[in-house]
Formats: C-alpha cells, sequence, structure tokens
C-alpha cells in the first residue's frame, strides 16, 4: 500500500508540475522606432524567430514597428525574457541593418524547469525605391504595395509578395511562395516549397525541388526547372521554357514559343500557335497532348518509340511510318516537334 501512495504522490506532482509548464499566458511588448534615411538606401533586415511585414511609407523616412511576444507561466518571467530580446539597428552609409537578437521560439528556463516562448514580429513602413534584403527564420515574410527591389529569403517559413513594383528573388526552405500582382522580373527558389504566382509583368525564373508550381496572367518569359512537382500553367503571353524531372505539365493559354523537356509525367500544351517561334516537346517517359486553334498553320513532326500517335487536324502528310509523322497544317509556318520515348502522343485543334 505504501508503495502504491508513493507512486500516486509522484504521479500527481508530474501532472502538476506539467500543469505549470502549460498553462502559460501571452505577454506584448510593442515596439516604436524612426530613422532618417536617405533615397536608395540599402535596407537589411534579419529575424531569427517572428514574421516581418511590410509596406510602403513616406520618402526619407523608415518606421519600425511591431512587437515582442512572449509565452510564459508569470508577468514577471515575461518582463525578464522581454528585455533580453533587443531590436538592433546599425545605421551606416547607404545601408541600414535592422536585426532581432536572442529570439527565441521555445526554450526551458535554466534553474527552475520552464518552458518560455519570446520572438518578435516585425511591421515596417519602408521609403520608397529602398533596396530590401529581407531574411527570417521560422517566421513568415509579407510584403504589400511596395516599390524598389527586393531579395527575400525564408527557412521554415511562408512568403507572401502583393503589389510590388521592381526586381524580385525571393528563396524559401520548406515554406510556399504566393506572389501577386509583380511589375518587374522575378527570379523564385524553392526547397520542399509550393510556389503559386498571378498577374506578373516580367520574366520569371522559378527553380524547385519537391514543390509545386502554379501560374496564371504572366506577360513575359517563363522558365521552371523542377525536381519533383506539377506544373500547372494559364494564360501566358511569352516564351514558355520548362525542364521537369518528375512531375506533369499543364499549360493552357500559351501566346509565345514553348520548350519542354520532361523525364517522367504527362504534358499538355495548349497554345495559339502565333508567330514565328518554334514548339518543341521531349519527354522519356509521358503522354503529350497538343491543342491547337482550328485555324493554325504550322509544320509538324512527331517522333515516338514506343506509344501511338493520334492527330485529329487538316493534316497534308509528307511522311509517315510506325513510330514517326511528318507534316503540315494550313499553309505551314512554325516548326512543332514531339518527341516521346514512352508514351503517346495526341494533337488536336479546337
Amino acid at each position: 500500500m505504501q508503495s502504491v501512495n508513493h507512486l500516486i504522490l509522484a504521479t500527481s506532482l508530474i501532472l502538476l508540475a506539467s500543469a505549470g509548464v502549460e498553462a502559460r499566458g501571452r505577454y506584448e511588448y510593442p515596439l516604436s522606432q524612426q530613422l532618417e534615411i536617405e533615397p536608395g538606401t540599402k535596407v537589411i533586415i534579419e529575424n531569427s524567430a517572428g514574421d516581418i511585414e511590410l509596406r510602403q511609407g513616406s520618402p526619407g523616412q523608415l518606421t519600425i514597428g511591431g512587437k515582442k511576444v512572449v509565452k510564459a507561466s508569470s508577468q514577471r518571467i515575461a518582463d525578464a525574457e522581454a528585455k533580453r530580446i533587443k531590436i538592433e539597428v546599425e545605421k551606416g552609409k547607404g545601408k541600414v541593418r535592422i536585426w532581432v537578437e536572442d529570439g527565441h521560439r521555445s526554450r526551458i528556463l535554466f534553474g527552475i524547469g520552464k518552458r518560455v516562448s519570446s520572438w518578435a514580429d516585425l511591421s515596417l513602413l519602408i521609403p520608397p525605391r529602398s533596396h530590401l534584403e529581407v531574411n527570417s527564420t521560422s517566421g513568415d515574410i509579407r510584403a504589400k504595395g511596395m516599390e524598389g527591389r527586393l531579395i527575400a529569403k525564408t527557412v521554415s517559413g511562408d512568403l507572401s509578395l502583393e503589389g510590388f513594383v521592381g526586381p524580385v528573388f525571393v528563396h524559401t526552405t520548406s515554406g510556399d511562395l504566393n506572389l501577386r500582382g509583380i511589375v518587374g522580373d522575378v527570379k523564385v527558389e524553392g526547397t520542399s516549397s509550393d510556389v503559386d504566382l498571378a498577374g506578373i509583368k516580367g520574366n520569371i525564373e522559378i527553380s524547385t525541388t519537391s514543390g509545386d508550381v502554379s501560374s496564371q496572367d504572366v506577360e513575359g518569359h517563363l522558365t521552371v526547372e523542377g525536381t519533383s512537382g506539377d506544373v500547372q500553367i494559364t494564360r501566358l503571353r511569352g516564351d514558355l521554357e520548362v525542364s521537369l524531372h518528375s512531375g506533369e505539365l499543364s499549360a493552357s493559354g500559351i501566346v509565345g514559343g514553348v520548350k519542354v523537356e520532361t523525364t517522367s509525367g504527362d504534358v499538355y500544351i495548349g497554345t495559339s500557335l502565333l508567330g514565328d517561334e518554334n514548339y518543341r516537346v521531349d519527354t522519356s517517359s509521358g503522354d503529350v497532348t497538343f491543342k491547337i486553334k482550328e485555324t493554325s498553320s504550322f509544320n509538324l513532326v512527331i517522333d515516338t518509340a514506343s506509344g501511338e500517335i493520334d492527330v485529329k487536324a487538316p493534316l497534308v502528310i509528307k511522311s509517315i511510318s510506325r513510330n514517326r509523322l511528318i507534316g503540315r497544317v494550313g499553309a505551314g509556318g512554325p516548326m512543332v516537334r514531339i518527341t516521346t520515348a514512352s508514351g503517346d502522343v495526341e494533337l488536336f485543334s479546337r
């Protein structure tokens, strides 16, 4: 009986200790600081644990806002933890660096065994036409309604950019990218990240490892390189170049040339065949569907090592065999060349 009582007592103490650790309040500490900076100043922002929000402010004035956030079991512990988090600002010639010192998402306080979480969420008003470099770990980056240059990198955080005028370079690891309404060239690098773009006016380069890509309403050349993930493109006024190792491609409303290479995955292309651009699709293992307008005129070459060829268009055949077809639709024109090692090919007009 005594052993049972000791067991009950020990269990009760463990439960009480656990309850003390988990029962935490949330405490917030506002931030506010302003700096006068010259036009075109490079602004570097670094946050190790917390979100970063950017909006355009007044010319020549940089405003640093936001809040420190602490989750702790008491106000006293939260106050002490908040003092440890420093928002450092270093101003030099043509450059301002802002970074968060000693932010932690979660840790155990030494000596008392209680868990505390703390971070800083930054909200900044940036002068127009600034050169921005933004780095975030374990936090999201959001920017809206700005003009300038942007380099943004996240680890374990999402990136959202809307209404930006100027060139953009973004890189994320284990976070998704959402870009809307950008006027300027865009370069994207993602690892274990999905990429979603819409309303872009500028050339786009996308490189992803293990992530899907979605793009719509783009005016400019679009280049996509992917290791593992599907690509879906809707309404592109510009040339399309795609290289996929493992993933499917669906591209419709393409006004421009097409160059596609895939190792494993089906390919669907819908294009108007305007201009003198060439159209080429090469796939090792996957079916190819090519959809054109009824009024299109072009030259056609289809090769398949192991697959069927099905053409539903007014075709003038120049040469045909089991695995190769050469012909012309209408008066000829741009070259459409489709090659697949193992897969069927279907071409039809609408």
